[in-house]
């Protein structure tokens, strides 16, 4: 399963987006509440007030990054989370196929 991963502000401009696969736990992880609702085939956006949840499990995730490009985009997802997290006025959003 790839997903886009963008984070964007209210008016859905902001440049950063990363390429993701592999990582996000699946629906029937219970251990992942947050994770776990991403629609591998839809749109889930999170906003400022979910990204402590989210940026917990993100830290769980991280050893899913298994070569150096996911890595990296693992890396570029938890920088996004966190200025999510730091400003109202942005979401991040999975955007899947």
């Amino acid at each position: 399963m790839s997903l886009v991963v963008k984070l964007e502000d209210q008016q859905g401009e902001r440049g950063e987006w990363a390429m993701l696969h592999g990582v996000i736990p699946a629906h029937d992880e219970h251990d992942f509440p947050v994770l776990r609702g991403v629609d591998p085939y839809g749109t889930t956006v999170f906003n400022h007030l979910q990204m402590a949840a989210f940026l917990e499990e993100w830290a769980r995730v991280r050893d899913r990054a298994s070569d150096e490009n996911q890595k990296e985009a693992w890396s570029k997802v938890n920088e996004m989370a966190a200025a999510c997290q730091s400003d109202r006025d942005l979401s991040l959003k999975f955007v899947g196929n």
